[in-house]
């Protein structure tokens, strides 16, 4: 290529960068940003993310607490030993979100009472909220950076066999010394998630509720009939079983990838679906009786599903690894007959099963 040639192309790249700069600039005159109100506005808006997620996850502590304590008779040998209270301290967040719940929850250095809820064992001791943790069974709590990995490794070793935990407290700047005898309840801790999504799930050994799916429940019977549901996925094995059928259709697909020499997963996915929706039935069986045993009235929580298909408008009439909505409503309806007939004849609250079941 001539001198002359690479000048005009240059020229005509310079010509095409300058035309896109103008293209795209600035057309407005506008106010400057002050750095400092910005970070003040970034101080607020992490405050109220944190009130928002804090008042979330006590709602779903306080509403699961009573489930999993009246609920141990579904449970089975799953079985842990609890105090009834929460606990936080700065060390557990990130060093931006600090000050929010410094302000939120009134932590610090010390690991701090931040909930106790009624009836429980917590309540019993006299702990109360604002309460600082000095020592637990005679071992000191330093506080600073990972004070509360310290102190949940000193409380989970003496609730493991259900014996009286002793804390020394701090309150009103005075220490005084507090004995807690634990409970039971079933040993299947329920979290939240902070996903946006409508969901919640069962892992085999935890309950996970998304953020999102607490922000649509309308009420706490809403949220007992959602932690209900999971925890049956739960003592029923239902993650298991559902395991054993996938890898049982991943062997059929393997014969006949071997003697055809072509490998589909249909079998694979045939039994990843193999009685899932008899599963999610089977939760919402047992899982109403969960909700009912934890001091929840079951009556209303039709709607629940009436207002999921409506947000929902394809999961009404079209079922894949779950039932459809409508389905749900109508047998959520009859289960809510069965429990209240067994109240009226004075009955135990437990779901019925079949004799040669095993659970």
């Amino acid at each position: 290529m001539g001198v002359s040639k690479i000048w005009l192309v240059c020229l005509m790249l310079l010509l095409a960068a300058s035309l896109q700069m103008q293209g795209c600039a600035s057309v407005t005159t506008r106010p400057t940003v002050d750095p400092m109100l910005t970070s003040q506005e970034a101080g607020v808006q992490r405050r109220m993310a944190a009130e928002e997620r804090t008042e979330l996850a006590d709602r779903l502590s306080r509403v699961s607490l009573p489930v999993l304590v009246n609920g141990l008779p579904l449970c089975g040998d799953r079985v842990t030993w609890y105090l009834g209270m929460e606990t936080a301290s700065e060390d557990l967040y990130a060093a931006e979100w600090r000050q929010a719940y410094r302000e939120v929850l009134g932590v610090n250095e010390h690991v701090t009472v931040t909930r106790v809820y009624e009836a429980t064992p917590a309540q019993a001791a006299g702990l109360r909220k604002g309460d600082r943790i000095l020592m637990v069974n005679g071992v000191k709590i330093e506080p600073g950076k990972k004070c509360y990995d310290t102190f949940h490794e000193r409380l989970d070793a003496a609730l493991k066999h259900g014996r009286p935990v002793s804390f020394w407290i701090e309150r009103d700047g005075a220490p005084r010394l507090v004995e807690a005898i634990p409970a039971q309840c079933c040993g299947y801790p329920v979290i939240m998630d902070d996903s946006e999504e409508i969901n919640a799930l069962a892992t085999g050994d935890t309950v996970i509720v998304n953020k999102g799916l607490l922000k649509f429940t309308e009420t706490d019977a809403e949220i007992a009939l959602i932690v209900g549901h999971e925890l049956a996925h739960n003592v029923l094995e239902h993650g298991v079983k559902a395991s054993g059928n996938q890898m049982l259709g991943a062997a059929v697909d393997g014969i006949i990838a071997g003697i055809t020499g072509v490998y589909s997963n249909a079998f694979t996915n045939a039994g990843t679906m193999a009685y899932s929706q008899e599963f999610e039935q089977e939760a919402d069986y047992v899982g109403i009786y969960f909700m009912e045993r934890g001091g929840y009235d079951s009556t209303e929580t039709p709607k629940f599903w009436r207002r999921m298909g409506a947000n929902n408008p394809y999961s009404i009439s079209h079922a894949s690894s779950h039932p459809t909505s409508a389905s749900r409503t109508v047998f959520l309806e009859e289960c809510v007959k069965e429990i209240k007939a067994k109240r009226e004849a004075g009955r135990a609250l437990l779901p019925e099963f079949k004799k040669t079941a095993t659970r």
